[in-house]
Formats: C-alpha cells, sequence, structure tokens
C-alpha cells in the first residue's frame, strides 16, 4: 500500500512537471507558430476581430512575392558576408587572446584579463556613439568594415575559451614544446583541436549575434543596398505605404531559417561543451 502510494505520487508530480514543461514551452513556441502562420494569411484575414490562428485561405505565393524582391536577395548576400567574416574574425580574435590569457607569462596578465574581462560589465549602448564616431572618421561608413570590426572579438569569447583552455594538462604543451613545435604549431595542433566544442559554441553564439543584429547596421548604413537582412526586414512594413505584415511575416520566417539550421546542425557540439570539464581520453 505504501508503494503504490509512493508511486502515484511520483506519477503525479512527473505530470505535473511536464505539464509546466509543456506549457511553457508552448508559450515560447508561440510567437514562431502565430509568424508562421501569418505568412500564409491574406492581407484580409491578418487583422479580424476574431483573430483566427490557422488561414481560411492559404497563400504560398507570399513567400514567392518576398523572393522577388529585389533588395531581399541583397539583404541576405549581405547578411551571409557579415555573419561569415564577423564568425571568422571574431573566433581568431577570441582564439588568440584566450591562449595568451591562458598559456603564455607577461607582466600584468591577471590585471588585464579583469580589464577585460569587466567590458561585459559595460552596456552596448554606450558604445555605440563613440564606436560610430570612430567609425565615421575611418570612413567606414556604409561599408563592410565599418558592420563586422567593431563588433568582431569580445570578452565573452575570450572568457569562455580561456576557461576551456586552463583545463588543458599542461604537460601536453611541454611534450609539444620538446619535440621542438613553436608557439604557432602549438596553438594550432595541441590547442586548437582541443577547444573544438569551445570554438563551435562561440562560432554559433557569434552567427547568432551577427545575424540577428538590427541597432548597429541601423546606425552605420544609410544606404539600401547595405543594409543586413535583420534591417531590410522592415522595408516589407512600408511596401506601397500599407504594413504588409503578411510579407513581412513571409520574410522574418525566412530569416530564422539559417539560425534554425545552424542549431540543429551544431547542437552536439553545444551539449558536449556545456557538460564537458575536462578532456576525454
Amino acid at each position: 500500500m505504501e508503494q503504490r502510494r509512493s508511486y502515484s505520487g511520483t506519477f503525479s508530480e512527473d505530470f505535473l512537471l511536464y505539464l509546466f514543461l509543456g506549457a511553457f514551452v508552448l508559450l515560447i513556441l508561440f510567437p514562431y507558430l502565430w509568424m508562421v502562420l501569418t505568412s500564409f494569411k491574406p492581407v484580409s484575414e491578418i487583422f479580424t476581430p476574431e483573430m483566427r490562428l490557422f488561414p481560411r485561405e492559404w497563400h504560398p505565393e507570399n513567400y514567392l512575392e518576398v523572393l522577388r524582391t529585389g533588395s531581399f536577395s541583397r539583404y541576405v548576400v549581405n547578411s551571409i558576408i557579415v555573419t561569415g567574416v564577423g564568425v571568422l574574425l571574431e573566433v581568431t580574435v577570441s582564439f588568440l587572446g584566450a591562449f595568451a590569457f591562458a598559456r603564455l607569462d607577461f607582466y600584468g596578465k591577471d590585471i588585464a584579463f579583469y580589464m577585460v574581462l569587466g567590458t561585459l560589465m559595460i552596456p552596448p549602448q554606450v558604445l555605440m556613439l563613440p564606436s560610430y564616431l570612430i567609425v565615421s572618421d575611418l570612413g567606414w561608413i556604409d561599408s563592410y568594415a565599418g558592420l563586422i570590426i567593431p563588433r568582431a572579438g569580445g570578452a565573452f569569447g575570450i572568457f569562455l575559451l580561456r576557461q576551456f583552455m586552463l583545463t588543458v594538462p599542461a604537460d601536453l604543451d611541454d611534450a609539444a614544446q620538446i619535440d621542438g613545435a613553436n608557439l604557432i604549431q602549438r596553438m594550432i595542433r595541441v590547442y586548437l583541436p582541443l577547444c573544438i566544442p569551445s570554438v563551435v559554441t562561440l562560432s554559433v553564439f557569434s552567427m547568432i549575434g551577427f545575424w540577428n543584429d538590427y541597432y548597429w547596421p541601423l546606425v552605420i548604413t544609410t544606404r539600401d543596398e547595405m543594409r543586413t537582412l535583420a534591417l531590410g526586414i522592415s522595408h516589407f512594413k512600408s511596401l506601397e505605404g500599407m504594413g504588409n505584415w503578411q510579407l513581412l511575416m513571409a520574410a522574418a520566417t525566412l530569416a530564422t531559417i539559417p539560425m534554425i539550421l545552424v542549431f540543429i546542425a551544431a547542437r552536439k557540439s553545444l551539449i558536449e561543451n556545456i557538460t564537458s570539464g575536462a578532456i576525454k581520453g
């Protein structure tokens, strides 16, 4: 009898837990579901008194209209260039900085690291004006350099990779040095393969940041041909002087697909980086 009560209590607790988690997941996914379904609606069904979730008439041609828009392909190309180059540059700068703070000895290393780490406490909005003035003086307004370089590298990436590098046994570094490997060879052949999970994690976070960034491209670009996808989506809201929300939702859906695919492809490395605390033998 006591065992039956214990089983009943466990079942009810699990049921409540899964019910809560299901409601939480539904709360998170509902805006995305609304976005996707709205992208298939005609204009007449978007703002109605009953606020229907599913469209009465499905219009997949909304996506074709978005793709036929002349500027959309340019927005995609700009986002791919900014994201690809930005991720490569940020990972490279973060890896070099993390290696210096983790394995090199120089005067004031700890103070320099804490100063770099302290930049995480500075709101990005505070740095936007001085960054804009610097970029303007360099003549990088409406350029890929202005979109990428000010945001390449950061304290988070250096901290993430440094913490992982500290778990690498110093014996591996010493053995490689005894075998005649120089500093660059030790970075590439010893630390880089071991840091792949952290590098992938940083790459995913950096990719999401560059791809979804809205405010910096809004500040730094004045020409339509230099807009990124996150900024260019707002163009569909004012087409023909009206709010074509079905096109806006279709463009937003297309913009989220690459990041979903990136997460699916990198989820194994993300989980491995989160759960691993040491090197696997």
